[in-house]
């Protein structure tokens, strides 16, 4: 014969100036088969004692007490464990103080007189204790989660900006220095094959042969290719790692629009209300990239007439908007789309410490915006809400 496990005794607490019903309380359990291990407590003293000496699992309290009463108990309860359960038990009807304890947190309220229902009642707070706890867990749980994504979130930023950083340098230092080597190389070699004198056109020497005119015109293929390259390599420097970004994030912000508006032919406006900005390098990178970002997306998709973007400084925040007059889109896009790229935006500002919204609608353009604080870092509390996209 297997033995049977038997659940260990429910420790309980009663706060209760009556030895008479504590006895008739501890009747009503043992008739009931729930085994309990029980302590009675008279005031807020006792019950403090009592919660500090070991483990609670429920407590059950009086209403009205010569020196303590129910309310005053559910503090009590609640300041040692937001979860601990509390049946209230009242010798008055009452609708109102009912609903009151309720409130107060009370997990039922009993009247005296219908005591044959504690057992059901404990059994009830002890499972809705658990799942509040169970709860919180998962909580908190998720929120270390999320704070762990965001963490990542921030350091693949700052690595991947301290790439970029990197491959402009190379390019910069490398690869350009060599292209522009190769121009002055190539000039100099026009000039020795074509007899030319320093300063003179290699088309205009009418002593060349036919061999040395093919040469020279090879060369100036040549020598334009070369043009190119120079010029490929400094816009790449400038996409990866805009030098004007270490003049500050309002000359960049600047640089790039003027920059949007001469490529695109789209009039795009540039405001803000500080000239000096200071912050922090991984902030003024992220309102960089997210500006660069927004406007390749309205040149591609925007069919936009007019652009603005503002950066606003507060005290404590600064805000990036960037709006178009385009062709918008429907909100309602984003249930059928996996939408990476607005919840990345998401994400970096929440590491940040701030928020992101875009907002949208069908023939009424799109606005992007960006806040951060201004010293940097995630805040304990932040905005949040996944917001409309611009679909890629």
């Amino acid at each position: 014969m297997v033995p049977t496990l038997s659940a260990p005794p429910t420790q309980l607490l009663v706060v209760e100036d009556s030895e008479l019903d504590y006895e008739l309380l501890l009747a009503l359990l043992a008739r009931s088969g729930h085994p309990v291990r029980a302590r009675r407590v008279e005031d807020d003293a006792g019950m403090r004692g009592a919660l500090r000496d070991g483990a609670v699992d429920i407590v059950i309290t009086d209403h009205t007490m010569p020196r303590f009463d129910a309310f005053a108990a559910l503090r009590v309860a609640k300041e040692h464990d937001p979860d601990l359960p509390v049946v209230v038990v009242s010798g008055e009807m009452s609708e109102d103080l009912a609903v009151a304890a309720l409130r107060a947190g009370a997990d039922d309220f009993i009247l005296k007189s219908r005591m044959s229902r504690i057992g059901p009642a404990i059994a009830r707070s002890l499972q809705a204790a658990t799942e509040r706890r169970a709860g919180r867990e998962a909580a908190a749980a998720l929120a270390e989660s999320e704070s762990r994504l965001r963490a990542l979130t921030r350091h693949l930023e700052t690595v991947k900006e301290e790439e970029r950083r990197r491959i402009a340098r190379e390019i910069h230092d490398d690869i350009g220095a060599t292209l522009t080597a190769m121009r002055f190389e190539l000039v100099s070699l026009a000039r020795q094959l074509q007899g030319q004198q320093p300063g003179q056109d290699p088309g205009q020497n009418p002593g060349q042969n036919p061999g040395q005119a093919d040469a020279g015109s090879r060369l100036r293929a040549i020598s334009n290719l070369l043009e190119q390259a120079v010029a490929a390599s400094h816009r790449i420097q400038h996409n990866l790692r805009p030098p004007v970004l270490d003049a500050g994030l309002v000359a960049a912000l600047q640089w790039l629009v003027q920059s949007f508006a001469s490529r695109t032919a789209i009039p795009a406006r540039f405001e803000t209300n500080r000239e000096d900005l200071p912050l922090p390098a991984e902030c003024a990178a992220a309102m960089y990239r997210v500006a660069q970002e927004s406007l390749a997306n309205i040149s591609k998709y925007a069919q936009a007439q007019r652009v603005a973007v503002q950066l606003f400084a507060a005290p404590e925040e600064v805000t990036l908007e960037v709006s178009d007059d385009g062709v918008g889109f429907d909100p309602g896009m984003l249930q059928a789309t996996p939408g990476f790229g607005i919840r990345g935006l998401v994400e970096r500002a929440r590491g940040l410490g701030g928020w992101a919204e875009i907002s949208s609608a069908p023939s009424r353009g799109t606005t992007v915006m960006f806040c951060v604080p201004t010293h940097g870092g995630p805040k304990p509390e932040q905005k949040s809400g996944l917001p409309s996209e611009d679909p890629k």
